[in-house]
C-alpha cells in the first residue's frame, strides 16, 4: 500500500488536482482514464485522470465529478487530501473503487490558506 498526501490550493479546488510525479507511474501517459476511488463513506466516485506525455508529468484528477466531490465534502485550500493506492486486485466484474481510496482532513479556518 503506498499513499499520496496533498495539502490543496485554490487551483485543486477550482480546477483540478494535481498529483505528485510518477505516483501513477503504471497508467498511460498522453490519454484520459477514469479512476475508481472509494472516499470514507463507502461511496465510489469515478474521476478523469490524465498523465501527460512525457517524463516530467504530473497526473491531474479533473471534470464534473472532481468538482461534485469539492462541494459534497466543502473543501477549502489548506484542507489535505490523502489518496491510498491499495494492492488489492480488483474483481472479474470490473473495478469498484478497490484500488483507490481517498480520505479528507479538514483544517480549522485560523490554519487554511
Amino acid at each position: 500500500m503506498k499513499e499520496v498526501t496533498k495539502t490543496l490550493i485554490t487551483s485543486d479546488i477550482e480546477r483540478r488536482l494535481l498529483l505528485p510525479e510518477n505516483c501513477l507511474k503504471n497508467f498511460p501517459r498522453g490519454r484520459e482514464t477514469f479512476l475508481k476511488i472509494r472516499d470514507e463513506d463507502g461511496i465510489v466516485w469515478t474521476f478523469r485522470c490524465r498523465i501527460p506525455p512525457g517524463k516530467h508529468s504530473k497526473p491531474a484528477l479533473y471534470g464534473e465529478y472532481w468538482s461534485i466531490f469539492v462541494r459534497k465534502k466543502g473543501l477549502k485550500a489548506g484542507d489535505i487530501i490523502v489518496i491510498v493506492f491499495n494492492n488489492v486486485v480488483a474483481p472479474a466484474a470490473g473495478p469498484g473503487g478497490d484500488h483507490f481510496e481517498i480520505k479528507v482532513k479538514k483544517t480549522s479556518p485560523e490554519t487554511r490558506n
